[in-house]
């Protein structure tokens, strides 16, 4: 799996990572709220086994994630455990928890 730095690097990196045979049940909209340096609002839309990556906040999302950009690119990475984040109130989840658990499982 790629190290990623920076959000950015990150977030540009989606579109190529993105398996859409994983993605065949999946449908909606993840607001990503990244706090901290380097963060900001971005969404992930999949639909149709398709996925859109915009900075920005979406008028209607399924499932808002809030961390710092750092604990995003460290789950990413492979070096922090979501459910951990959680429990430590480092990462909140609002809305769908299904979509949230497998829009990570959404890429190689």
């Amino acid at each position: 799996m790629p190290r990623y730095e920076t959000v950015d690097e990150l977030l540009d990196a989606y579109p190529e990572r993105f398996n859409p045979e994983k993605a065949k049940d999946v449908d909606g909209v993840v607001q990503l709220n990244l706090t901290g340096e380097g963060g900001g609002p971005y969404y992930a839309a999949v639909e149709d086994q398709t996925l859109t990556v915009e900075e920005g906040t979406h008028d209607a999302p399924d499932t808002t994630l809030t961390t710092s950009a750092e604990n995003w690119v460290a789950i990413n990475n492979g070096e922090a455990n979501p459910m951990q984040l959680m429990m430590q109130g480092d990462l909140s989840v609002d809305g769908s928890i299904p979509l949230a658990t497998k829009f990570q499982g959404l890429f190689d």
